[in-house]
């Protein structure tokens, strides 16, 4: 009569124990994993990643074998680095410079932690002679010294001060829905907030006749101009540091039907206060017309593109 019991005791230990495998590397041990994931990129040195024996990497959503790309070019960390933590996702994130001989470029980076070792890692790699949104050589948004000058924040809020994840997730996802809805009133974030990409303003313009929302006539991360953006696809919310407030996800600038501008893919770092969002940095690249992207699961509706997409 008690075999029910019994059963459902194991099944509610194999629950707590799914549950505790998912969190068996906390910040200090997410933190260790990426900083020798990324010391061994720059002394080329894969065997000395902890790396797992299935291990993926890609570099602006191009598979890249153990050894080569990143693992040849990076000889460094630059001057601007910023450390993300996730244990619940069991997933690191860092955002800021790498060294590539004598250029410095933007970087946001995605890994992985799982028994023990790191299983995956994404790159968004941006350098100042990049393809801009025509494919046009050199004309994508860079500016490292203004990066320089407005880091993002490296921070512990107090507790009391904390959103749940849920909710900061939630406050980041209404940035997507005001660009796709035109709608700057969709938008739960500071007068004022800034954006960069690549390090390179984007607010503090003037703001069009009529569209002002409260920011005294200039442009914030709530009144960007219309990027023919169809839909902000693929979003991947890879971190969501809840000591720190902070937001790391990943998606794609789909474009309307006939629009001509390269698909927009990128990482994007956003810092809340008070349940808005206080500043936004991006490190993204402009996608090739035939690559597939972000070429991470789900595949589904991704690739190939639709007819009259880029």
């Amino acid at each position: 009569m008690k075999r029910p019991h019994v059963l459902l005791c194991l099944f509610a230990s194999l629950l707590v124990s799914v549950a505790a495998g998912a969190q068996d590397c906390n910040r200090d041990c997410l933190k260790r994993h990426l900083d020798t994931y990324l010391g061994a990129v720059a002394s080329h040195k894969p065997e000395t990643a902890g790396l797992w024996v299935g291990f993926r990497q890609t570099e602006n959503a191009v598979v890249i074998p153990e050894g080569q790309g990143a693992w040849k070019n990076v000889t460094g960390l630059g001057s601007i680095q910023r450390r993300y933590l996730d244990p619940v996702q069991g997933q690191a994130g860092y955002f800021g410079t790498v060294q590539m001989g004598e250029e410095e470029a933007v970087v946001a980076i995605r890994v992985k932690v799982k028994w023990n070792q790191v299983t995956e890692a994404e790159w968004f790699i941006s350098r100042k002679s990049d393809p801009g949104v025509t494919g046009e050589p050199g004309k994508t948004p860079f500016d490292i010294e203004t990066l320089r000058k407005t880091l993002p924040a490296q921070r512990v809020v107090p507790r009391a001060e904390r959103m749940q994840r849920e909710a900061l997730q939630a406050v980041v996802n209404t940035y997507f829905d005001g660009i796709t809805s035109h709608n700057g009133l969709i938008v739960k974030g500071h007068p004022g907030c800034s954006r960069y990409e690549n390090g390179f303003p984007t607010f503090n313009t003037p703001m069009s006749p009529g569209m002002d929302i409260g920011n005294n006539g200039k442009t914030d991360c709530r009144t960007q101009a219309d990027f023919g953006v169809a839909i902000v696809a693929i979003r991947d919310f890879y971190v969501i540091d809840e000591e720190s407030q902070t937001v790391m996800v990943s998606a794609m600038f789909r474009r309307d039907a006939k629009n001509a501008k390269r698909r927009n893919h990128f990482t994007e770092v956003f810092h809340l206060d008070h349940g808005k969002i206080r500043d936004i940095h991006a490190a993204f690249y402009y996608a090739p017309e035939g690559r597939p992207v972000p070429n991470w699961p789900p595949y589904d509706g991704l690739y190939p593109l639709p007819a009259g997409y880029q």
